[in-house]
């Protein structure tokens, strides 16, 4: 198993722990660590939340590490008002490892232009029919039809 996979197995593996988790605690009725009542709020955050983004880092999304980082924020900031100390440091060592090179490669940065490009959006349109200072593409009349002078 190459260094990519073991990555995106540890990544998968932890949130997907923390949903599972989560859920029972809401099952039993077991207040314990940040999985507290009102369970609606538990399950929200810990069941789907997770969950969810579990999922973005099993698909690689570029959208994964930005969705960690602010949930492991989050999560540490509800975890040191409640004196759930060891979630603390579980947290902070995650975004440790969120921070080494060869995580890094497995989830780049968010590139928004990379972004824009995936989605399909074009260049903004030129102020007044000037061409963009970039020189970027034909001034368009906003439905993606070239304007002619």
């Amino acid at each position: 198993m190459g260094t990519k996979a073991a990555v995106v197995y540890m990544l998968t593996a932890f949130f997907g722990l923390r949903s599972v988790l989560a859920s029972v605690s809401v099952v039993l009725g077991l207040p314990w660590l940040t999985y507290q009542p009102p369970y609606w709020r538990t399950l929200l955050i810990y069941g789907c939340g997770t969950a969810y983004l579990g999922y973005l880092c099993w698909r690689q999304s570029p959208r994964a590490r930005f969705a960690a980082y602010v949930f492991l924020t989050v999560d540490i900031m509800r975890s040191g008002r409640g004196n759930h100390w060891g979630t603390v440091v579980i947290d902070l060592v995650i975004l440790s490892i969120l921070q080494l090179p060869w995580v890094r490669a497995v989830y780049p940065s968010i590139r928004p232009r990379q972004l824009r490009g995936r989605r399909g959006s074009r260049a903004t349109s030129p102020v007044q029919g000037r061409p963009p200072p970039h020189g970027g593409e034909q001034p368009t009349d906003g439905h993606g039809a070239a304007l002619h002078p």
